[in-house]
């Protein structure tokens, strides 16, 4: 489980001194209904939905806000899982229904993806004939380079004052182009959902690792994640003769994951280390482990990765694909190529580049973390902005949408760094 900002022991207030920078400076006057997916299962969107919402309880009195749980609890497959999100999407509407028409007050929620929509629509539309107004943060960026019809239609049910929450400058401007209609729009980037390293990266390299140069790859193992690309990097660093190690972490997804995980363990021998599920020591265990983290995703709809910034914490160079808003986030930290045919070449290129230059890996450590302190500090501070206006007065002049630039609605080209 990812460590979070404030420790992650429950979702009820607690008796302990909130950050400085979320105290308000004048009473709260308004109220937030949270309908979101909370952890478990344990994934990026339910850490960042269970990050807001302590946010938000470290800002606000208590009877300002109801959480309600719509995620599948331990469940991730199957009917169980559906009913189970049904209860609790059906229980969240009540909710909304036992406090009444309530002009004034806001639902956050965020947008899903897939058949997952038809809870936006049941429960924004509920809100909407009560009178709240609609926080909508957007954790999948399909919607954000290709135009759907079914957000255009949900943005129209959630009114004019709907605030939309983009995870970066690049999907806030594509949002714009794609959805003229769409405003407001703000920037809440993940980075302040992941906690700093007790050491600097200039500690944890102080004594330079000596031997194999360690590969860490960290995902729900399987194809669309990059397993395959992972295992087919291990083979062709092994006809080169390159001295590198693999470390798998994560739990395999399906028989075919597993069935390709043990033939690239077999035939590879030594050079994977396959570690399974990681808790948070033995996740903070693993990144302290390794010197690259190779993240080669082929889901062309990447949104912001917890675990690249993740990586990144730790100062660790990074080599991935060009999906979804990638490129905009790893910045001049890291080598990005495009998924296509030449992938599996390109990396082991850039293996080979850095056996050969170990240095290369040390010096920029520093740059990283650099880089990831910096979008953290930014977060915080788009985070602080995110909970002050989900309880302002809902009589606040909404601001007006800045001009929008002639921003292409695709991934920028792969960079090398």
């Amino acid at each position: 489980m990812n460590q979070l900002p404030w420790p992650l022991k429950t979702l009820k207030r607690e008796a302990t001194p909130a950050p400085a920078d979320f105290i308000p400076a004048e009473p709260v006057t308004g109220s937030v209904f949270f309908s979101v997916c909370l952890p478990p299962p344990v994934h990026g969107q339910a850490l960042v939905n269970a990050s807001v919402v302590r946010a938000a309880q470290a800002y606000a009195p208590a009877e300002k806000i109801v959480v309600e749980d719509i995620g599948p609890g331990g469940n991730k497959f199957g009917l169980k899982y559906h009913l189970t999100r049904l209860r609790r999407v059906l229980h969240a509407g009540a909710g909304l229904l036992r406090g009444g028409v309530a002009p004034g007050r806001r639902l956050y929620t965020v947008f899903e993806s897939g058949y997952g929509v038809v809870y936006n629509f049941l429960l924004i539309g509920l809100a909407r004939l009560l009178g709240y107004d609609v926080v909508l943060h957007h954790h999948t960026s399909e919607h954000s380079f290709v135009r759907q019809g079914r957000f255009a239609l949900l943005q129209r049910l959630a009114g004019p004052r709907c605030l939309n929450v983009a995870l970066s400058d690049d999907m806030a401007e594509n949002l714009r182009l794609l959805y003229p209609e769409l405003r407001p729009v703000m920037v809440s980037h993940n980075a302040c959902h992941i906690p700093a390293p007790a050491l600097s990266a200039a500690d944890r390299r102080a004594a330079p690792r000596q031997g194999r140069l360690r590969i860490g790859f960290l995902s729900n193992l399987c194809r669309e994640k990059g397993l395959d690309v992972v295992l087919d990097v291990a083979r062709q660093c092994r006809a080169r003769d390159l001295d590198v190690t693999f470390v798998l972490a994560g739990p395999t997804v399906g028989e075919d994951a597993a069935a390709l995980l043990k033939e690239g363990q077999d035939s590879l021998g030594d050079m994977i280390e396959a570690i399974g599920p990681v808790g948070p020591q033995a996740k903070a265990e693993f990144f302290d482990s390794i010197d690259v983290f190779l993240f080669p995703t082929r889901y062309r709809y990447e949104a912001q990765p917890l675990v690249l910034l993740e990586a990144m914490s730790y100062g660790l160079r990074i080599v991935t694909t060009n999906c979804g808003f990638i490129s905009e986030l790893v910045g001049d930290h890291g080598a990005v190529f495009d998924p296509d045919e030449h992938l599996v070449e390109d990396i082991v290129d850039e293996v080979e580049r850095m056996v050969r230059a170990p240095d290369l890996v040390r010096r920029g450590a520093e740059g990283v973390e650099a880089h990831f302190l910096k979008l953290r500090a930014m977060a915080f501070d788009q985070l602080r902005q995110l909970t002050q206006r989900m309880f302002a007065p809902a009589s606040r002049s909404l601001p007006k949408p800045p001009p929008l630039a002639s921003l292409p609605l695709h991934p920028p080209a792969a960079r090398i760094f």
